[in-house]
């Protein structure tokens, strides 16, 4: 029989862990449902042949999903759909977290590189083209 020492902490970490990424992966989903329901958004403009049009992420929901996800410098954020790559770039620059976005949209992943430059975190963040 193993004692109550350190050995809950491994546990218990991993699903702390768990837990940041299904409330990010839930914050996520909102944001898209609230996202393509704004009246105000930017007119969206597509990928050549998609079904998928680019709806930025107004900042302030943003800063909003970060923080309730709690990233950390210790995170990887994740973004399909990345668009002009705001969220990874923000959760760099805001947490020092490393980023991946990734789009169909060759203009958007153009515009994420250069946004991650002008914000500084090109070292942190990655986009990548992806139309499979």
């Amino acid at each position: 029989m193993s004692g109550s020492g350190g050995s809950l902490d491994s546990p218990q970490k991993e699903n702390t862990m768990l837990f940041r990424k299904l409330v990010l992966m839930l914050a996520l989903a909102s944001l898209l449902v609230f996202s393509l329901s704004r009246s105000d958004a930017q007119a969206p403009s597509t990928a050549p042949a998609s079904l998928a049009p680019y709806v930025p992420t107004p900042q302030d929901v943003v800063n909003q999903m970060l923080s309730l996800a709690r990233v950390t410098s210790n995170d990887v954020v994740y973004d399909l759909g990345c668009g002009d790559g705001r969220i990874p770039i923000t959760a760099a620059k805001m947490y020092g977290a490393r980023g991946v976005g990734v789009d169909i949209d060759p203009r958007r992943i153009m515009e994420a590189n250069a946004n991650a430059k002008t914000a500084g975190v090109e070292k942190l963040v990655r986009f990548r083209l992806r139309t499979r």
